[in-house]
């Protein structure tokens, strides 16, 4: 998703910090907290994506082929209350966290663990992150999973990560 929006995240992050009030909590990558189903089909278009009801009430964005899924998104009634995506690269990663950071400021709450894995005969090193802020009706949340192994003498290393916007009180404000 990051290749579809990274142009418009530091200015949507700005303008959701300028903006942010009781009517409107988080805007982020062109969506924005209280946005319609209809708006969500409108603006995926606009990218070039789809975007369609699933389970658990949740909508999903993503490309129709292939077919790749690049967000969820939470409503509480035909109103936008949460956005998770994933990011896709360390450069990713970097830039979303540097918006977060310029939006939000330092985090609220940061919980971390991991430590190297016995009996693996390479050598193996996982760990888990979770932080999250907190500004006014905005809560963001950002997940990480690192594994980084030596195999045959070579480091092997994933990361995969996620970060999700949502409103304090998501169906109290609708």
């Amino acid at each position: 998703m990051s290749r579809y929006f990274r142009s418009v995240t530091r200015t949507s992050l700005l303008l959701g910090a300028l903006l942010s009030g009781p009517g409107q909590a988080f805007q982020v990558d062109g969506f924005w907290s209280g946005m319609s189903t209809q708006q969500l089909v409108a603006m995926a278009a606009t990218y070039g994506l789809v975007a369609r009801p699933g389970a658990g009430g949740y909508w999903f964005v993503g490309t129709a082929l292939p077919p790749r899924l690049l967000g969820k998104f939470g409503f509480c009634g035909n109103y936008l209350v949460s956005y998770t995506r994933n990011i896709h690269s360390d450069a990713d990663y970097a830039n979303t966290l540097a918006a977060i950071f310029a939006t939000y400021g330092p985090p609220r709450k940061m919980n971390f663990s991991g430590d190297v894995e016995s009996g693996s005969a390479d050598g193996a090193f996982r760990a888990s992150g979770q932080t999250r802020w907190e500004r006014g009706y905005d809560r963001v949340t950002m997940e990480s999973y690192f594994d980084w192994r030596l195999y045959r003498g070579e480091l092997q290393r994933e990361q995969p990560a996620s970060v999700r916007f949502e409103t304090r009180n998501p169906c109290s404000g609708f």
